[in-house]
């Protein structure tokens, strides 16, 4: 590239948006956008991982209201075109239920440990950490595909916003192998729902209870991790009233729920407990004595008593304030405005933590219209917004590629160790050296990669080699015939004017000012 760092550099301290050089000849101008007034993108541009052709034309054929309505609707369906869903479905959990697959694993764990492992018909060891590995990394494949080419943009959005909220570290062995259950069965069909629903629905899946150490808290001794965490973290946030005795109650209420590694199928759950595939409440591990939370006794014992004390949880003020603070830092702005988060929070206590009725508040208000194209985008939305103007209906083989760039970035799916999930501040993201690898990866796709369109492991075809599967995108035509990013700033068109190729155009366009905000 002629102009690569040095211009992108100066590019950087201006606010950014387009000039004319057409995608097949630099300097050309191209044809006038569709009518979208720069409101309007905006608007769709907060609401989805990245304005898409596909979303303009249904937010043109449906009016804002009718196409945020939709956004919100809680079907479970997947809505994907035709080209990707056989990707989609070759990467699902297969016909052996994952409960099963877990309890294998346990087991040949536990054989490695004691030498015991024995070989296959083939003489080799099964290789259960690849097996879990390819879950894990199928698990995030489905993700990143519905990001970016699912028609419930929100709902991916938020999909992901709420796992990183109920973060758990997906790389130790039973944990990886549970990462596509946790996300497509505990986290996505809640994410406008109720919130109390879905803190249960991760308070009692597998993957948190092991990850947060609850498998460990019993009668006769306890584990308060997971309750710290529980108050901190998940509802009401630290410096929210709670006390230690607070935490060693609910600690104690907790106790019992655990998971079985060792038994399938699942046999009936215990006299007095609950089961549910690998989870399990255990009465014999479970303290029964008296508990008082947040000052209220906890009346209940066992699975009951969890409910009770997680409905309390949610139903604090603090918890409204807590999940409205973060949901407006995640959508309209790093330092949330406090009259939106207390009308949030508001909306949150009347509706007993209605999540599309909080969400509903956030975008009607002049706080959230006003913060349009002024949010930093994190690695996540970077990258999957830059694939969705790239490549809105072209298949990309390698998924992991995709991964892969945003573990560059710093935010790998999966990968956040601690259980606070990756920050959601643009001052976690926007040093010189992440903006310099942004770069990185806009040249990549600006020339349409051909690492991503080659399927892992899997020779080209024949008379076919890496370099010749790769396309470069016309993201400039995407932009004049859509409408999309229509007001580029003049420095911005400045630079791109002096761009010698389309795939220097397109690099230099995923590195402007403007794109790196939504």
């Amino acid at each position: 590239m002629s102009l690569c760092r040095p211009v992108l550099a100066l590019a950087l301290l201006v606010i950014l948006p387009l000039t004319g050089c057409s995608a097949d000849a630099p300097g050309r101008e191209a044809a006038a956008p569709a009518a979208l007034s720069p409101a309007d993108f905006a608007f769709i541009n907060r609401l989805t991982w990245g304005a898409s052709p596909a979303d303009v034309a249904g937010f043109q054929r449906l009016g804002r209201q009718a196409w945020l309505d939709e956004q919100l609707r809680s079907a479970d369906d997947v809505r994907l075109p035709d080209f990707i869903r056989p990707d989609y479905d070759a990467k699902g959990p297969g016909p052996v239920p994952i409960g099963q697959q877990i309890v294998g694993f346990e087991a040949n764990r536990k054989a490695m440990v004691a030498h015991t492992l024995t070989p296959g018909p083939d003489g080799a060891l099964p290789d259960f950490r690849g097996d879990v590995r390819v879950i894990r990394n199928n698990a995030a494949d489905r993700m990143l595909i519905r990001e970016i080419w699912s028609a419930d943009q929100l709902r991916e959005q938020m999909t992901w916003f709420w796992f990183n909220h109920f973060n758990t570290k997906m790389t130790a062995n039973v944990i990886a192998g549970l990462s596509m259950e946790y996300v497509e069965q505990a986290i996505r069909p809640r994410v406008f729902g109720k919130f109390c629903d879905l803190v249960g629905a991760t308070l009692k899946h597998p993957a948190m209870l092991i990850y947060l150490q609850n498998t460990l808290n019993t009668a006769r001794k306890g584990n308060e991790n997971y309750a710290r965490e529980l108050l901190e973290l998940h509802t009401m946030g630290v410096d929210s009233g709670y006390t230690q005795a607070d935490v060693q109650a609910l600690a104690r209420v907790l106790t019992g729920a655990g998971v079985d590694l060792n038994t399938w199928p699942p046999p009936p759950p215990p006299k007095d407990g609950e089961r549910d595939g690998i989870y399990v409440f255990t009465p014999g591990n479970h303290d029964k004595g008296k508990k008082t939370l947040l000052g209220t006794v906890i009346k209940a014992r066992g699975p009951e008593g969890i409910n009770e004390a997680t409905a309390l949880l949610c139903r604090q003020p603090a918890t409204a304030r807590r999940v409205s603070d973060r949901i407006a830092r995640y959508l309209v702005a790093d330092d949330s405005p406090p009259a939106l988060v207390d009308r949030m929070a508001e909306k949150f206590l009347q509706t007993d933590g209605d999540i599309a009725e909080v969400l509903r508040t956030m975008v009607a208000s002049p706080e959230f219209e006003a913060s349009l194209g002024t949010q930093f985008k994190d690695p996540n939305h970077y990258i999957i917004s830059a694939l969705r103007l790239a490549f809105p209906d072209r298949p990309l083989a390698n998924m992991r590629a995709v991964a892969s760039m945003m573990s560059r970035l710093g935010e790998e799916r999966f990968g956040r160790i601690s259980p606070d999930g990756y920050p959601l501040e643009a001052s976690a993201w926007n040093a010189s050296g992440q903006l310099n690898m942004r770069f990185d990866q806009a040249a990549l796709i600006g020339r349409g990669w051909p690492t991503l369109f080659v399927v892992p492991d899997k020779p080209p075809a024949s008379g076919q080699n890496s370099r010749s599967v790769g396309v470069v995108p016309a993201i400039q035509e995407a932009i004049m015939t859509n409408g999309l990013y229509p007001d580029l700033a003049p420095e911005t068109r400045s630079v791109l004017a002096e761009a010698k190729s389309v795939s220097e155009w397109n690099a230099l366009f995923l590195a402007s000012p403007e794109f790196m905000r939504r």
